[in-house]
C-alpha cells in the first residue's frame, strides 16, 4: 500500500471532522441566540450576570442590579442560566438590646517613673 494514500485518507477524515464540529458550534450558537428572551437570566463573556430587560436590534439591555442597566451586544451573551438566584433581602433592623448597667472601673493611676537620659555631649573638633 502506498503511504501517500494513507496520508490523504487521514487528511480527508480530519477535514470531515472539522466541518462537522464547525456546523455543531454554529447550531449551538444559533440555539443560544434564539433562547434569549426578556426576563432571561444570562451571563456575558466578561462574567457579568444580569436579567434581559429589552432588545434594541442587535443590542440587549441588561439589568445587573435593581436600577442599573447595561447596553451590550447580543453576541456578548455567553450562556442563559437555568435559575435566577434569589435576590438578597436587606437584613431586618436589629432590635436595640436593653442597656445593661455596667460598673465603671476607677481610672488607673499613672505614675511617671521614667528617668530621662541626659543629652549626649557634643565634642569640639
Amino acid at each position: 500500500m502506498d503511504p501517500n494514500i494513507i496520508l490523504f485518507g487521514a487528511l480527508g477524515v480530519m477535514i470531515v471532522f472539522m466541518f462537522m464540529n464547525n456546523k455543531k458550534r454554529k447550531k449551538q450558537a444559533e440555539d443560544l441566540q434564539t433562547s434569549i428572551v426578556v426576563g432571561s437570566y444570562v451571563m456575558l463573556t466578561s462574567g457579568i450576570y444580569g436579567t434581559v430587560a429589552a432588545f434594541e436590534g442587535d443590542k440587549v439591555i441588561l439589568e445587573t442590579a435593581p436600577g442599573t442597566k447595561l447596553v451590550v451586544n447580543k453576541l456578548a451573551i455567553r450562556q442563559v442560566e437555568a435559575n435566577k438566584p434569589a435576590t438578597a433581602k436587606a437584613p431586618a433592623a436589629a432590635k436595640p438590646a436593653a442597656k445593661k448597667a455596667v460598673a465603671k472601673k476607677p481610672a488607673a493611676k499613672t505614675t511617671s517613673t521614667a528617668v530621662k537620659k541626659p543629652a549626649a555631649k557634643k565634642s569640639a573638633k
